[in-house]
């Protein structure tokens, strides 16, 4: 029975769901359209939701809300399918079962890193499937808990009711009188009785008497009764309690507006009075399937107020609408495949395979059919998957990413990933490619996501396939780990429920921000072992101070990387408890409570605590110490939360004696900083970055975040900072880095935008720098500047530098130039000739087709030829025109020449206002146009008075 509710039941319940909820939203739109009309139509098209809600087959149709939006269908029927968003069986993996392989194309040793083959054939055998572990099952238990309870829930509030209805007196047919209820309201099922307060006046209760006797003419107490079913089978899902809300209200305005349509809309004044004299600001039987009452008087006398008696063709109109989006919301698209089938009695949990080549290649020969989009004749997509037969398969890549041993107590946990092709028995240009998908240059077709395999080897070189599931690049398996085999750690001790610690968890529940919009979508810390420890580091803004000398005494340090002066250590001492305590009481430290762990001191605004921890061995304790100062603590989000963080930090340490290791980490957070002058004042930007090291040398992996602080003369600097990703390059050396940064500064006039280059060496190696004097700054703009001046300074002439045009756009790459632009007004080799001109009339992005002369031409024709712009992008940039993307261009191969249209002309230049030299490059700087800045960027040529163009780029963009 377990099996079936996890395996079967329980992916039903949440495909339901899912199609609920989109169902759910499209009746959410059309009642606001429907705001003013009856609210019969509103209601009635809940009966939509609540069917998606109960039954999880539905008819096909071409005509579908779920088809135009993609919902994945599979067939159940000749008419019917069933809509899959969670595939039927979610929780058991594919994995083949052990079965003879037809060939062996793959090399059988384990240790191979990378293998490529390509196997082909025609009649592979089905793949079983194996349980998947933990996660589902607890959801699964987590679902039918909270059912439960609600039910539970229902039964009791139903009995209290009861209890208060002993004294009940019948006043006709199935209408009771009742003394202690507030409000009028219906209960049973197959026998359903009208329950009246005893206070009502005569005209109030036949007021009421008439709405109560339309719940039950429209079967209402049935609907409400299936309604909470369904609420209690999709308790987890927040849109079906927002249905539940809504549907009840609509039903109440419903019932009203036929009171008020039957008896004239002079009763209207009378009978909200009524509501009225009924409200009590709460429902008695709120969440009882058996009994339901009235509710929102507000908003039903609002209701009341506002009605007026519809006019025939709006009430015609509403009609076809809700007829039509019941139609629509109800209709499931065809299913493609065939139905789904429960997997063998007789399937094998895991198989044993001899290698994961050959678990691979198994996988492979048990797909015999895709799923993929067919290609519609205006180029798009169609709306729903088709299938086709795979005749065969190609393997692109098999990669062991690493191994961990000593964990699993039966073999060598090892991480693998894997990619292959499938070749299609269609048409190759009838598939639409979405998604990332391509087809390589033999037709073989990328429809699959890439994979990741944990396998367990045995001694005898056999395999146990753990998990095979889908990622992106690694990516999603890797996470937050330092390296592939904490990854592997985390994953098996999760899987199995290992009493271990993870390398890595997620701090964001424990953490209160300030403000909950600056709350990030996790905060990952990292587990660091100690000798004889471990406790938990984030993974940025703490890094670890250099105390090499220090650590054969016990002794481990981090600080914060905002330079707001918090501080945390780790120390050992040989000590006891007692005397550390004996000790922390002189300094001045105080117990927070009778156990003794923390001890707490505040002075001058220096917070700080004591952690006694007892060594797992027993020589002595642990003691960690956090420091923070009420000055260094900020609104700023990532330092509001330091000394919370701080706490945690030192609350997760953990004596130990030994734990399984997945190999020392080989990534290190680091910062480099850089102190920035403007005009005598100082700010300095410290860039946080990820070394690896990789085959014993040191890798630059990321650049994580930047900071700036004020120093001198600014009235105030911004602590955020921004890494101009797009503008960092290597510096003169292989492992050096520069890295402009932009940040805010405020002269006490207001906030400015200012940027300057800091550079990362992973050697302690770093390039001479210097400002530029502002005669060398006059040297660089008399080159850029197109203005000839007088000795006064005046314009009285422009001399229009080809190189100039390298200003028009901005790019981060000089190959990312956009050329277009960059050719727009570019110095031509001449006009164009007739022969030209009927030349350029025969190609299809030439907007003069119907220009009959080259005398009618709206704009003269400039030709540039390749040989003069090539001469300037090889000069100014160290380019050619083979290096960028000309397709905007008109071009004709028999006069290899570029053509424009233009009959103005347009200048750029680049005027500095401030520089500097780094090594080999000059970063000139001006204002542009919102307080942003425009940034050249060029390269000195070694030996040479001579510079080429790196980047032209804009702050801000």
């Amino acid at each position: 029975m377990g099996e079936f509710v996890m395996h079967r039941l329980f992916p039903i319940v949440c495909n339901m769901s899912l199609t609920a909820s989109v169902v759910i939203l499209a009746v959410l739109a059309v009642r606001l359209l429907l705001r003013r009309a009856p609210k019969v139509f509103s209601y009635a098209l809940w009966a939509v939701v609540l069917f998606r809600l109960l039954c999880p087959v539905s008819v096909t149709s071409a005509v579908s809300l779920l088809g135009a939006l993609g919902a994945p269908a599979q067939e159940r029927s000749a008419v019917t399918s069933v809509v899959e968003y969670v595939p039927a069986d979610i929780v058991r993996n594919m994995a083949p079962a052990v079965t003879p392989l037809p060939q062996e194309p793959f090399p059988a040793e384990p240790g191979e890193n990378i293998i490529s083959a390509a196997p082909s054939v025609t009649q592979p055998d089905a793949a079983p499937v194996s349980p998947l572990s933990g996660p589902v099952a607890v959801l699964t238990l987590t679902w039918l808990t909270g059912m439960a309870l609600l039910l539970l829930y229902s039964v009791v509030s139903l009995l209290r009711l009861r209890c208060r209805l002993v004294g009940a007196v019948r006043l006709e047919d199935n209408i009771y009188l009742a003394d202690h209820i507030p409000s009028p309201f219906v209960m049973g099922l197959f026998r359903p009785k009208i329950y009246l307060p005893s206070t009502l006046t005569e005209t109030e209760r036949g007021y009421i008497l008439r709405h109560e006797q339309y719940h039950l003419r429209r079967r209402d107490h049935v609907v409400k009764l299936l309604s909470f079913l369904a609420l209690c089978v999709h308790w987890f899902n927040p849109l079906v309690w927002a249905a539940f809300i809504l549907a009840g209200k609509d039903m109440e305005m419903s019932c009203d507006e036929a009171v008020v349509r039957e008896l004239g809309e002079d009763i209207r004044a009378d009978y909200s009075a009524s509501l009225l004299s009924l409200a009590t600001g709460r429902r008695i039987v709120a969440g009882m399937p058996l009994a339901f009452g009235e509710g929102d008087t507000g908003g039903r006398i609002r209701n009341l107020l506002n009605w007026k008696r519809p006019q025939p063709w709006i009430i015609a109109v509403c009609a076809v609408v809700c007829v039509g989006l019941i139609a629509l919301c109800a209709a499931n698209p065809k299913g493609s495949g065939t139905p789904t089938e429960d997997p063998p009695a007789d399937r094998t949990e895991t198989g044993q395979w001899p290698s994961v080549e050959a678990y691979v290649q198994q996988v492979m020969l048990s797909q015999t059919e895709a799923r993929y989009y067919a290609e519609n004749a205006d180029g798009t997509a169609s709306g729903q998957p088709h299938t086709a037969a795979v005749t065969d398969r190609k393997l692109e890549y098999l990669t062991k990413g690493g191994e961990l041993a000593g964990l699993a107590l039966d073999g060598v946990l090892e991480e693998w990933e894997y990619f292959y092709l499938v070749k299609l028995d269609v048409d190759t240009a009838s598939v639409a490619l979405v998604g990332g998908q391509y087809y390589d240059n033999e037709e073989y077709f990328s429809l699959d996501d890439r994979h990741v395999i944990v396998a367990l080897r045995h001694d005898d070189g056999s395999y146990d396939i753990l998990c095979d599931d889908p990622i992106n690049d690694g990516g999603d398996f890797f996470g937050y780990h330092n390296t592939i085999e904490e990854a592997i750690y985390d994953w098996y001790v999760t899987d199995q429920n290992l009493d271990l610690p993870l390398y890595v968890e997620d701090w964001i529940d424990q953490i209160n921000y300030n403000n909950p919009n600056d709350k990030p979508g996790n905060y990952p810390v990292h587990r660091y072992d100690v000798d004889g420890g471990y406790l938990y580091i984030p993974g940025s803004a703490w890094i670890m101070a250099d105390v090499t000398a220090h650590r054969s005494h016990g002794h481990w340090e981090w600080y914060s990387g905002y330079d707001t002066g918090s501080i945390l250590t780790v120390d050992r001492f040989t000590q006891t408890l007692e005397d550390e305590y004996i000790t922390s009481r002189k300094q001045g430290f105080e117990p927070l409570d009778d156990t003794k762990q923390i001890w707490k001191r505040r002075q001058d605004g220096i917070n700080e605590r004591y952690y006694f921890y007892p060594t797992a061995d027993g020589n002595g304790c642990w003691r960690v110490w956090t420091l923070w100062t009420d000055l260094g603590i900020s609104d700023y989000p990532y330092i509001f939360i330091e000394p919370q963080v701080m706490y945690l930090m030192a609350e997760s340490f953990t004596p130990t004696e030994s734990l399984p290791a997945a190999g020392a980490s080989t990534r290190t957070t680091m910062t480099s900083t850089y102190r920035a002058e403007v005009d005598g004042r100082a700010a300095d930007l410290t860039v946080s970055y990820t070394v690896e090291q990789k085959n014993g040398e040191p890798r630059l992996c990321s650049l994580d975040s930047a900071r700036a602080r004020n120093v001198h003369g600014w009235e105030q600097v911004h602590l955020a900072a921004t890494v101009e990703q797009h503008q960092s390059l290597f510096g003169s050396g292989l492992y050096q880095y520069l890295v402009p940064v932009s940040y805010e500064a405020d002269r006490g006039s207001g906030w400015e935008t200012f940027q300057a280059v800091v550079e990362i060496s992973l050697t302690g190696q770093y390039s001479p720098r210097r400002t530029l004097t502002q005669e060398e700054l006059a040297a660089y703009n008399a080159v850029m500047d197109p203005a000839v001046r007088d000795e006064s300074g005046d314009i009285v002439d422009f001399h229009i530098q080809p190189f100039s045009y390298f200003f028009s756009s901005y790019y981060k790459n000089v190959r990312n130039l956009n050329f277009e632009e960059f050719i727009r007004y570019f110095p031509d080799s001449g006009q164009a000739t007739e022969a030209e001109f009927e030349a350029l009339k025969k190609l299809d992005d030439w907007p003069f087709n119907r220009v009959a002369r080259m005398e009618d031409m709206p704009v003269p024709i400039h030709r540039h030829t390749v040989s003069s712009i090539n001469e300037v992008l090889t000069r100014w940039g160290g380019i050619t025109t083979s290096d960028l993307d000309t397709s905007g261009v008109c071009y004709l191969e028999e006069y290899d020449a570029y053509y424009t249209y233009t009959s103005d002309f347009n200048m750029f230049y680049f005027i500095a206002e401030s520089g500097e030299q780094v090594g080999n490059y000059v970063y000139l700087r001006k204002s542009v146009e919102n307080g942003n800045i425009a940034v050249l960027t060029l390269r000195l040529m070694p030996g040479t008075d001579e510079w080429q163009i790196v980047s032209h780029w804009r702050s801000g963009s």
